[in-house]
């Protein structure tokens, strides 16, 4: 699933209702965002400016979906050109979506001869191990969009009252995060039952739905069509429209299904 865009913009507007996560209880949020490196040319996912205790210091956030064997080099590669690039400390969360969990602690080495001569260890997040019972007690906006990731929040009554909060609540890019990953368990319609479809229309998962809907209800008429003037390529036919994913594809092969043979409609389904 695509998740980056949105915990990119969840950390981005929410970043204060997520410090439990990252072990920054207590610092101030100066800014959070995704970062340039320009000797890299690769933008990290996340960046926060935080101030604890009179001291500046900054939190890399990494969304990983699953576990990747390179995650440590590639938290090393990131991490070492922040600080440079910031002049001070910055500590690096990998934030894992999905398990399992990685067999191996997220730890760069460097062995010469057999001897460990230097290392560096970064922090892990498993969103599934977290309660979304105790998210949904705390009530911050950005922890109750995380709740369909968490233990015990897949399509459970707790992602189902964090999306009656968010059809009322003022959060509405944190609501557009929720819905977005509640869209893992749940269908366009079924949301749309629980937070209403002005909640729906306004957010970003509209668009997709929408487009989804028509683009379904094109398969299905011209699945009924082909059922009906090419019964006997039906087994050919069908599997090839249930891929299309061109709405203009499937239109135009609605408007010619009753006027051509059956071995003209596969040859057209099928070029």
């Amino acid at each position: 699933m695509d998740t980056d865009g949105p915990l990119k913009l969840l950390f981005q507007k929410y970043a204060a209702d997520l410090l439990s996560l990252t072990g920054d209880v207590g610092a101030t949020v100066h800014r959070a965002g995704p970062v340039e490196l320009h000797a890299l040319e690769r933008r990290v996912d996340c960046v926060v400016h935080l101030e604890r205790d009179g001291e500046t210091y900054y939190r890399h956030v990494e969304f990983q979906g699953r576990a990747d064997p390179d995650m440590a080099a590639r938290c090393f590669r990131y991490n070492s050109q922040l600080l440079l690039l910031y002049g001070a400390p910055v500590v690096t969360s990998v934030l894992y979506l999905l398990p399992p969990k990685p067999r191996q602690a997220t730890v760069f080495r460097v062995v010469l001869r057999g001897r460990e001569v230097n290392r560096w260890r970064f922090d892990e997040i498993c969103l599934w191990e977290l309660e979304a019972r105790e998210a949904l007690a705390h009530g911050a906006p950005g922890l109750l969009a995380l709740i369909p990731l968490m233990s015990g929040g897949q399509r459970s009554s707790r992602t189902h009252e964090a999306l009656v909060r968010a059809s009322r609540g003022p959060w509405s890019e944190a609501g557009d995060v929720l819905l977005a990953l509640a869209g893992q368990y749940y269908t366009f319609s079924e949301l749309t039952r629980i937070v209403g479809r002005d909640r729906m229309i306004q957010s970003s998962l509209y668009a997709e739905g929408h487009a989804e809907g028509r683009l379904d209800a094109e398969r299905e008429l011209c699945v009924a069509l082909v059922r009906k003037h090419h019964a006997a390529i039906v087994e050919r036919a069908i599997p090839v429209i249930e891929r299309c994913q061109d709405p203009v594809q499937l239109k135009e092969w609605v408007l010619v299904v009753s006027d051509l043979s059956d071995s003209d409609f596969l040859r057209l389904l099928e070029a």
